[in-house]
């Protein structure tokens, strides 16, 4: 299963061959008619939703057409909510970000359990051997997730914790089963109880393979040159756990965007840890940079998700009290270069 990570930092350095002059709303819809946009976009601004719409199909067996309440597999957007949950827990005094794996999962079989603290999952330096050490193994069989946790979380470690930033979905799966050991609880109920019901997001929360979800996309790859839709390599999106198994809608993710941000979840001490990078631009599940645009320097919070045809920017302009959702279930537009252009007619 290959996870394609688009960090935005490096897409913002690129010049923009667009025109400023359309405006917001006509300049996304071009863009989405000219790329074959696949999916639906909302940006909001100051509390007001300035765009919201969809495009392309749902399902293109049934020519089910993509609309608002469409929801889709938001991939490693979920790390964002893994990230918070243990923030919560933070809050509460009853997690410690410097303690080590074991003290929360004392059975872990891992020969690093003494080393790799809960900081170091959060921001992707445990140092822990890559997730798809196998290559697609993990996600093209049925395991329970004590099974993925022992072979494919526990492994030895490929660099010292801390020094060196290594983006891997095992550090999430972790941290998903630390919260289910201290919850008692599965991280699905979790999710749902301390996030999704309190938020109110009715169309959010764990997807897996044999679990039918009314109103979810379908995910396709593009072929170029035949210029048609393929289907999705054949997974089970249930073994990401933490790190990528969510889907949720534009609606819920805005509700999740103006929570967060607005300390309703964790207090606003916790959220400056969680926004505070720790190597290059990686925070605690998130990329947080700074880009200027014009005479503007904004304070951008941004998570991408990316799984087989399943396409996600959740973005943040912190000074800007601005939020761009973008949720496509094809590989077809740039997002990167897409959410560039938005953020630019945001501030201009």
């Amino acid at each position: 299963m290959k996870f394609f990570l688009a960090t935005g930092v490096f897409m913002l350095l690129v010049y923009s061959s667009f025109p400023q002059s359309k405006t917001l709303e006509a300049f996304i819809d071009e863009y989405a008619g000219k790329n074959n946009y696949n999916g639906t976009i909302l940006v909001e601004k100051n509390g007001k939703t300035v765009y919201n719409k969809s495009f392309g199909m749902a399902n293109f067996q049934f020519n089910v057409p993509n609309n608002n309440d469409t929801k889709y597999k938001i991939a490693s957007v979920t790390k964002l909510f893994t990230s918070v949950l243990i923030m919560q827990l933070y809050d509460q005094g009853k997690l410690k970000l410097d303690e080590k794996i074991k003290t929360y999962l004392p059975d872990y079989t891992g020969d690093v359990e003494n080393k790799v603290t809960i900081y170091h999952l959060l921001t992707a330096t445990s140092g822990l051997e890559s997730f798809e050490k196998n290559g697609d193994e993990v996600y093209e069989n049925r395991f329970d997730s004590d099974e993925i946790l022992v072979k494919y979380c526990s492994g030895p470690l490929e660099n010292a914790p801390g020094e060196k930033f290594n983006y891997n979905n095992a550090d999430f799966f972790i941290l998903a089963k630390i919260l289910e050991r201290i919850y008692d609880l599965s991280y699905g109920e979790i999710l749902k109880n301390k996030i999704v019901e309190p938020l109110g997001m009715t169309n959010s929360g764990l997807a897996a393979h044999s679990k039918v979800i009314i109103g979810l996309a379908y995910a396709y790859d593009w072929d170029k040159d035949s210029k048609t839709a393929t289907n999705e390599p054949f997974y089970y999106i249930e073994n990401y756990g933490g790190a990528g198994a969510m889907y949720s809608t534009s609606g819920d993710l805005l509700k999740f965007s103006k929570a967060l941000y607005s300390n309703q979840i964790i207090r606003e001490e916790t959220l400056e840890l969680l926004l505070k990078p720790y190597l290059s631009a990686y925070a605690c599940g998130l990329w947080v940079y700074e880009k200027e645009i014009g005479d503007k320097k904004l304070r951008v919070a941004e998570r991408q998700g990316s799984i087989e045809g399943s396409n996600t920017r959740f973005i943040r302009i912190l000074n800007e009290n601005s939020t761009i959702v973008l949720l496509s279930n094809m590989y077809t537009a740039n997002l990167n270069e897409l959410q560039f252009e938005i953020m630019k007619r945001l501030v201009e």
